[in-house]
């Protein structure tokens, strides 16, 4: 049996329609009673009519929303007389349309409406339908939409690339990518140009899988009219074979294979140009610095490689699809502690840019650390080999601005790499459109959290989180702290504020959220609800006076340190 609770999406009687927080705190309550129970579903009532400007209606993508019920008082007449949703509901209900739920439609014969009859209202929707921009990017070949079909909220676990050789099968999902091996192609075509003429160049390939960067090599150096020859070195015999096969039907006498690990084999001569394609979810999760600290040896003191930098990105996201997905595994203590790759679609971001009320916080999403290649300051031995692993951890604390109430339930982590000066790759969810739009290749990595976090309108989140390193492994490790900005001054607008405050003692700013069951935390002050005289000069006066006032922050939740000592998740030496 499933249950389907029926809310309002907001009550526009008791809440503006900028504060559309009620509704959805008690159905926090409810499910957090239910203890996430997945056949507990939402059934959203969207009567009222929804602002054009959407923002704290987001949260409800990371909601198990079965059901839209829309009643024909919803429809507005267009000016023939049929039935047509408002900006704001038609906005909402197109991206919902990701998710297939089920529209309810009700008095659609009442004759609300004097055009179109019953039928009209089912025609609209289904127009609605087809004009989605998620639905249309799902039909559409060549884009990740299309592409991550089935994948969607399926946690998959990273790759293990040093302790296990890659099926045929995995290649060959890589290889559909167009667009990475475009900007391979164009990076160590840039980068040939602008070799002397006159000189050999050495390419080497490390890792060359079976051959999709070894022939967009010999593409870029029949395009440059460079003389340069290329190794390619991989240690997967049964990718190896196919190499074999490529070099006899394909790349004949350019191209020399050599098998073996990089990080312990020979190459008869340096390479000018080192090209690698070892990059995961998150930069540096399937151990490209600890591969490339390996090969880093097979390159001139002058050489380049490609890709030369990478970082890390994070997020923090709402989403009780993949926090129960976590907990369905044979071992959720274990599951909880493994980070995984996910095509995200019921999820939430909770952060936003601004920097908060106290001006302490970073953008929606934030860099974690850079690693560079060729290192500069590297220790080795007399092969050319790191004498330990100990330079490639990192670690990083980020504070991110939570505008609207939400729960944490992990963190979205993303890449973006520099192949050669203008060209690169990202999934960062800011810049993919212009780095490498439509990307294939790689889904963003989630780090799960075991217990959901509440945090509060205009909140602040800390997050710290490690790389960390012994002999044999490489691991992850997390933890996440909630926090309220405290004031040390009254906010101007004296009386008019319903906040109790005096003028030498700090304070709280009351709740935002109108709720019917008060938040289990109170909500920090929101600048942009607060009343203002002066319009605009007054907003901005307001918001300068805030900012001072902001003392502090006080604590008011934490997690769990996830996976230390990497006892559950860890990447293989």
């Amino acid at each position: 049996m499933q249950l389907s609770i029926r809310l309002p999406i907001y009550d526009p009687s008791k809440a503006p329609e900028d504060e559309l927080n009620a509704t959805w705190e008690m159905w926090d309550i409810v499910r957090s009673v239910c203890d996430y129970n997945p056949r507990l579903t939402l059934t959203l009532d969207l009567t009222p009519p929804l602002p054009t400007t959407l923002g704290v209606l987001s949260k409800w993508t990371a909601e198990p929303v079965q059901h839209i019920f829309l009643p024909a008082s919803t429809f507005i007449a267009n000016t023939k007389g049929y039935p047509v949703l408002p900006k704001g509901t038609q906005s909402f209900v197109r991206q919902s349309m990701a998710h297939r739920p089920i529209i309810i439609m009700s008095d659609v014969r009442s004759g609300t409406h004097s055009k179109g009859g019953e039928s009209a209202y089912s025609q609209y929707i289904r127009h609605l339908e087809k004009s989605s921009p998620v639905v249309q990017a799902a039909l559409k070949a060549g884009t990740v939409e299309n592409f991550a079909q089935g994948y969607q909220d399926y946690l998959q676990a990273p790759l293990q690339p040093l302790m296990d050789n890659l099926q045929s099968i995995t290649y060959q999902t890589f290889e559909r990518d167009p667009v990475k091996y475009r900007n391979y192609e164009e990076a160590i075509y840039n980068a040939l140009v602008e070799w002397p003429a006159s000189d050999r160049i050495v390419i080497c390939v490390a890792g060359a899988g079976r051959g999709p960067l070894v022939a967009r090599s010999l593409l870029a150096i029949q395009r440059s009219r460079r003389p340069a020859f290329v190794y390619a070195v991989e240690k997967n015999p049964n990718a190896f074979v196919t190499l074999q096969n490529r070099q006899e039907m394909e790349w004949g006498s350019g191209v020399q294979l050599i098998y073996g690990d990089m990080r312990s084999i020979e190459i008869p001569e340096q390479a000018d140009i080192l090209v690698s394609e070892l990059l995961g979810s998150f930069g540096d999760n399937e151990l490209s610095p600890e591969c490339l600290d390996g090969a880093m040896r097979f390159l001139k003191a002058d050489g380049i490689s490609i890709p030369c930098s990478y970082t890390a990105h994070l997020a923090p996201l709402q989403s009780s699809k993949l926090f129960n997905e976590t907990r369905m595994n044979k071992d959720p203590s274990k599951s909880a502690e493994t980070p995984y790759v996910v095509m995200f679609q019921n999820v939430d971001i909770l952060s936003a840019d601004g920097g908060g009320l106290g001006g302490r916080c970073g953008p929606q999403t934030q860099e974690c650390w850079e690693f560079e290649h060729p290192r500069k300051d590297g220790v080795v031995d007399d092969r050319g080999l790191p004498i330990t692993n100990s330079h490639n951890t990192r670690s990083a604390k980020l504070t991110f601005h939570i505008p609207h109430a939400g729960v944490l339930h992990g963190l979205a982590g993303y890449f973006e790499a520099v192949l050669y000066k203008g060209v690169g790759l990202s999934i960062h969810p800011q810049h993919k459109d212009r780095v490498s739009k439509d990307m294939l290749s790689w889904f963003p990595l989630f780090f799960p959290f075991k217990d959901p976090l509440y945090l509060p309108s205009n909140s602040e989140l800390q997050v710290s989180i490690w790389r960390l390193t012994n002999e044999r492994q490489v691991w992850y490790e997390w933890y996440a702290e909630s926090f309220l900005p405290v004031f040390s001054a009254p906010l101007p607008g004296g009386e008019d504020h319903k906040t109790p405050t005096s003028s030498h003692d700090p304070f709280f700013a009351s709740t935002t959220t109108h709720v019917a069951v008060p938040s289990p935390l109170i909500d920090a002050v929101d600048s942009s609800f607060s009343p203002v005289s002066g319009g605009e000069e007054g907003r901005k006066e307001d918001e300068g006076v805030r900012e001072k006032a902001c003392a502090g922050a006080v604590k008011i939740g934490q997690t769990l340190l996830h996976n230390p000592g990497g006892r559950s998740s860890w990447i293989g030496l």
